[in-house]
Order: C-alpha cells, then structure tokens, then sequence
C-alpha cells in the first residue's frame, strides 16, 4: 500500500475520532441510492446484488463521460482499451470477460445503454453526452440479463427530460491542448410533452509527439449528441424516444518496443514521450449512433414496457505495433447494426409476491474487412550489426456474420406473512435461443479461400436467491445462479481453426452478501463472498508469435474463482464523506487442454503453467468528498474538495503463451482530485468553477502489452492531467 493511502487513512481516522459525538444529526446521513438493476426501482441497499452505482454527480467527480473512465474506480472490474482499437474495451468482471472484440463472439459483460443492449465493444470510449447514473453489477445475471453475462452487467442510464426550462453550457480547458464543450437545454414540460436536447465536443493533443509525419499519438477529437423526447399521454401511458450520435477521430495509441530478443532492436522500458511510426501516422475514425423507443403502460397489475432499440457502428482503423520499426501493422474496416426488441412485465401482488416476465429478440450483421502486415527478420552477415526488417502482407480477409438470438424469461419473488415479509424467497429462469452464421474470404496467407458456416445453440439459466432483513438496517442473501455464453466463430483463426465452431460456455456462481447500514445511516458497509465454477471455459489463444494475427479459440476445460468486495460509505464529520472499495480475485485453470496442433503439449493439462487473463488478485478504490456551504447567508455557495486513489494489481493480457512475460502488465495506482465552488449567483445565471486533475504523481504504467515474437510493445496510460471546468447555467 502506498504512502498516499497511509495518510488519507490516518486523516480519514482522525477525523472520525474528532467527530464521533455527533452521530445523530440527521444531516450526517447517507443519501439512498435508487438502482433498476432488476428492471425495477429499488434501493440499492434492498437490491441483493454485488452492486455499485455511480451517480451523476459522482460522474462529474470523477470525470467520467464514457464507459472506460471508470477503469480503477470498480474493484473486481478490469476495463482495458482493446490494442487495435482505442474506442474498444476489453471488460473483465471477476476474472470472466473475452479479450477480443468481433461480431461473431459475445462478450462475458453486458453492456446496456437505457435498456438497450450494446452488442459490440466498438465505441465503447465514446462519450455520452448526458450520463444521469452507471450501474455496476458483478456476478453471473443470466436471468434478467441473458447470455452474454457470465462476468457481469453494467447499465448506462441517461438524463431524462425534466419538468422545468433549463439551459447549461459548460466549458473545459487542461494541459496537451485540452477542451471540452458541453451544451444542454430542456423544454419543460408542455401539454404532456418534454424534451432535452445535449451535444458534446472535445479535444486533446497526444502525450507521445510524432517525430515522423502525421498527428502526435493519442490525439483525439470527439463528438456527441443526444435528443430525447417524453410524451405523457395520460397518467398510465408514457413514450420515450431518444437519438444518440458519437463519432472518435485520431491516430491510435503509441506501441513503444519495450524489450527485445537479445537486445537486437532499441526497447525502451520507461514511457516515451515521442515515437514515430514507420511510413506515417494514419488516423482513425469511429460512428455511433442508435435509437430507442420504449412505451410504458400501468395496467393495474403491474408496469408492461415496451423496449425497441436499433444501433449502428463504422469504424476505419490502423493500428501499428512496431513503433518507428517495419512492424506488425493492422488496417480493419468494420460495418454493424443491430436489432432488439424487449417486453417487460413488472408488477406485484399484496406484500407476498414481485414478479418479473419478458421477451426477447435481437438479431445482427456485421462486416470487416482486415488486412495484416509483419516483419521479417533477415540476418545480417556482419555479427555485429542488427538484423534488417522489412514488411510482408501476410493476409487479407473479408468477413461476414449474422447473429440472432430469442429468450423469455421469468422471475418470481415470495415474501412470507409468517416472518413478518423480512424473507424474500426469489426463482427465475431464462431459456434462450442462439443462431449465428459467419463467412471468411481469406487471401494471400491462406490457400483454402471463403470458408462459411451456421450453427444454434440453446441453454436453460436458472437462479435462487435468498434475502432475509433481520432489520431495516441489515440484510443478508445467498444465491445460486447461472449463465452461459453462446458459442461462435473466430475470424482470426488459422485455416484450420475456423470451423467447427468453439462451443458454449457455462458458470454457476455461488454468493453469500450482507448489506448493511450503521450509527443512524451514517455508514454502509455491503460486501459479497463468491465462487463461480467455470465449464468449457472459451479462450483465446496465438499458436505462434510470429504471426499473432492468428488466433484459434477452444473450449479448454475448466476454472474457479473465489472471491470477495468489500464497499464502504461513511459520513466521517458534517460534510465528509469516505468511500471504500475493495476487490479480492483468486481465478485459477483447473483443466487447460493444449490443443495447438505444434506445440509439444497437445492433448495435455497445463493448466498450471497458465494464468486467468485480466484478474488481478487486489484492487481498490479509496475517496474523501467534501462539502460545505461558503459565503454570506443571503447568498450561499457550495465548496466541493475530493481527493481519491485508485490501485490495481499486476495481471496478464493473454492466459497460455510461449512468451508470457511479453504480455504481463505491472500493478500500479492512480491519484486524481478535483476542487469545486457552486451556486455561484449572476443574477438570473448559476456559476460553477472547478479545477481537477488526474494521475497527479505522473505514474509510469503499462494499459496493454504484447508480444511480438522478436520484440516486445505496450503502450502506456495518460501521464498527469489537469484542467478547469466553468458551468453556466440558467
């Protein structure tokens, strides 16, 4: 543990010591956090779930406006930039996640945007223009979430249209040219009707200088828009509509060589500051946008919801691994749009039963188009001078997928009259249906040419959870539950290794969780010990790191993972407030089969020679927040101060290689702080001023790392930011 957490935890003690004789002022509690994690409103206290949320102003805290700033601030969460892709993640919950991003392999965490499920990590990074609050759901939620979250969920919800005229314009400025604009206006209500309309701009120059030709690395330009409109036809009967729109400009992250096979190629193991790639920097560009239309309807015996949504996303991308060097080079065009529609049925009857019912369907097509280059190494005949590079087009491959999926599901909640309703007794059950189809055109490296192949899968999940309040104040529940993912195609595989499809995986998780809250709501402490037993576990795996272009995936046997969270609210003194996350993950292979056709190994267990990729061991979160009125009586302001720190622990990128070390990412951990004056009265106007920065002891740290086979690369996390916020609003 760091110096850093030492004092902000003796400061955060005294403080407490300092303040314990006022625990009863009413004021000293903690606000309730209101959740949907299980498609209804609840307290997030009364939702058994593993669960963090982050509110809108939390949001503003932290800085975050897309999916990846909250990297760090959710233990037992790794959120990794995708190495081909800056505006795709790599998301890992509890040690289960796929670290690859194609149309034709579901994710292990779900990710959806008002209900609607984002099927593709493509665009992950982009900003949403107007966050309200970002669930956090750890564990298996394969009743009410479907296939794709044997790892987890996370629920993105927006602002919605409010009742009043508003107007807000926020402006931001930092180091490396930064700025961000952030426009807002709401109609108010009219007649039934709202609506809000939010656009979003923002910029910032890379970290790493180009010293060749093009923009510097990391560069960026963002846009994005969202229109939202809310028409009350009656007390029973609501619709929401809303468009979004976000677009990413800018090269790709630096690769830097980071080591070499006997020092033949210049590595550099600290962060540099400039690079270069060899022909030129080429820029990227990513579109997003998508639709959603959801129709409310209280009928009396519960709320029956409509959710139909439609997305669509290009992306054109080169990425270069090799540094200034003739490298591993990749060019993908990508082209998908999805389909999805959902009826919900929530309701209750008397004090003994809640239930929840629903349909299903999605389907998806997807194109890419990819093209491979690498390096060929060729000696040198003087000894003493390093080896020449020079680059190969190895392949080209044009790829087509479809994806369909159906599922009802079904969840029953019992609260017995004999224990007083404190016991809710909770079955449920999913049955989905999966079809997917994927066609290859490979050239240049393969000989066989298109390939093409279907198959369905199918898969019953069910669950139980028990939840007993042994007062208002505490509660504990068990659960068993269950997810699968389907099983798919990997475009990037070898000739050989594209058909017949990797097959399904499953996971039955076992939890025991107490949420609790003490001295008058002033502390929460909520915690989770878990066990996931993990079957025909689907990895991916290089068969050789001279061409890692090339990747089979298999069902290679089996894992466990054992585990806990710990998450703690406390008001420490009037006004501040401590937050504390902390996530412990014991993942480990029980069976790996090795079937790659070369290795030596073939057909046998080496599942201890083989690390469950992105699961550190520990991490955690720590945060003060503090508030206090300033100013005279007739005119207050409001002063915000909050100072957190992030820590992660050291992890591996890939689970079975030749070469490991080449993709092992060390621990390391993040300081970031921001300093707020509100309520700042021009008359009609409302001001706030903020100033933040992130990574204020510039740490040197590893995002991704690969291994290239005579060389290695990674790049490297943002050095230290920092910036000011100005709000106007009316």
């Amino acid at each position: 543990m760091s110096n850093f957490v030492y004092r902000v935890s003796a400061l955060a003690m005294a403080i407490a010591l300092n303040s314990s004789g006022a625990l009863a002022a009413n004021d000293l509690a903690l606000e309730e956090i209101l959740v949907t994690a299980e498609k209804r409103e609840s307290s997030l206290q009364d939702t058994p779930i593993s669960i963090l949320a982050f509110s809108s102003e939390r949001l503003e805290r932290f800085g975050i406006s897309d999916l990846g700033d909250i990297a760090g601030l959710a233990p037992n969460v790794t959120i990794t930039p995708f190495p081909n892709s800056r505006s795709s993640l790599v998301v890992f919950m509890r040690g289960v996640g796929n670290n690859d991003s194609q149309s034709t392999q579901d994710p292990a965490v779900g990710i959806y945007l008002d209900g609607v499920y984002v099927a593709r990590s493509i665009g992950l990074t982009s900003d949403v223009a107007d966050l309200e609050r970002i669930e956090v759901l750890r564990g298996p939620q394969g009743t009410l979430y479907g296939r794709n979250t044997t790892g987890g969920a996370i629920n993105l919800i927006t602002a919605k249209p409010g009742e009043e005229f508003a107007i807000s314009q926020q402006f931001s400025a930092g180091n490396r040219d930064y700025w961000r604009s952030l426009s807002k206006i709401e109609s108010g209500k009219v007649g039934g009707f709202s609506a809000k309309l939010s656009y979003l701009e923002s910029g910032h120059d890379g970290w790493v200088e180009n010293t060749g030709e093009g923009k510097n690395f990391g560069e960026e330009e963002k846009q994005a828009g969202r229109a939202a409109v809310r028409w009350d036809l009656n007390e029973k009967v609501s619709i929401d509509y809303a468009y979004d729109f976000s677009e990413i400009d800018g090269p790709q992250h630096y690769y830097q060589t980071t080591s070499s096979t006997g020092n033949a190629i210049p590595a550099n193991e600290q962060r540099s500051d400039t690079g270069s790639w060899d022909g030129g920097v080429t820029p990227s560009h990513t579109e997003i946008s998508g639709h959603s239309f959801i129709v409310s309807i209280d009928t009396g015996w519960g709320e029956l919801k409509s959710i139909s949504g439609y997305r669509e996303l290009a992306e054109d991308i080169v990425q270069n691994y090799g540094g200034g060097l003739p490298g591993f080079k990749i060019g993908v065009d990508i082209e998908q749009d999805q389909l999805s529609q959902e009826f919900q049925f929530v309701g209750e009857s008397g004090e003994n039963w809640r239930y929840v019912a629903g349909l299903y369907y999605f389907k998806e097509h997807g194109s890419e188009l990819e093209t491979d280059t690498v390096p060929v190494v060729i000696a040198n005949p003087n000894p003493l001078l390093p080896p020449t590079l020079l680059t190969v087009t190895l392949e080209d491959r044009q790829i087509y997928s479809t994806s369909e999926a159906y599922a009802a599901y079904g969840q029953l909640t019992w609260s017995p009259a004999m224990l007083a309703h404190r016991l809710d007794v909770t079955l449920g059950g999913r049955y989905t249906v999966d079809k997917r189809e994927a066609r290859k055109d490979s050239a240049v490296y393969f000989t066989g040419g298109e390939q093409s192949d279907s198959e369905t899968w199918s898969n019953f999940n069910p669950s139980l959870t028990l939840d007993y309040n042994w007062t208002d104040e505490l509660s504990t529940f068990a659960k068993v539950v269950t997810a699968y993912k389907s099983g798919g195609y990997n475009v990037r595989s070898t000739e050989d290794g594209f058909t017949p499809p990797f097959d399904e995986e499953h996971m039955v998780s076992y939890e025991l969780g107490v949420k609790s809250s003490w001295l008058n709501n002033r502390v929460s402490v909520n915690a989770s010990v878990f066990r996931a037993e993990y079957e025909d576990m689907q990895l991916q795996q290089i068969t050789n790191n001279a061409t890692i272009f090339l990747t089979d995936v298999f069902n290679v046997g089996e894992a466990q993972i054992d585990g806990f969270e710990v998450d703690v609210m406390a008001v420490l003194m009037r006004g501040l407030t401590m937050q504390l996350s902390y996530g412990y993950t014991d993942a480990d292979f029980i069976e790996y089969i090795d079937q790659r056709g070369a290795s030596p190994t073939q057909g046998e267990n080496v599942a201890n020679q083989a690390e469950m990729p992105y699961a550190p061991e520990h991490n955690y979160t720590l945060g003060l927040d503090y508030e206090r009125a300033v100013g005279s009586a007739s005119s207050p302001m409001m002063l915000n101060a909050s100072i957190d720190y992030q820590w992660t622990d050291e992890r591996y990128g890939t689970a079975f290689n030749d070469d490991m070390s080449g993709f092992f990412l060390d621990d390391y951990g993040l300081v970031n702080a921001r300093l707020a004056l509100s309520d700042i009265r021009l008359g009609r106007l409302g001001l706030e001023v903020a100033l933040w920065g992130r990574n204020l002891d510039d740490e040197e740290y590893k995002v991704h790392s690969i291994s290239l086979g005579a060389y290695q690369a990674g790049y490297f996390g943002e050095p230290k930011s920092y910036g000011m916020d100005v709000r106007l609003s009316f």
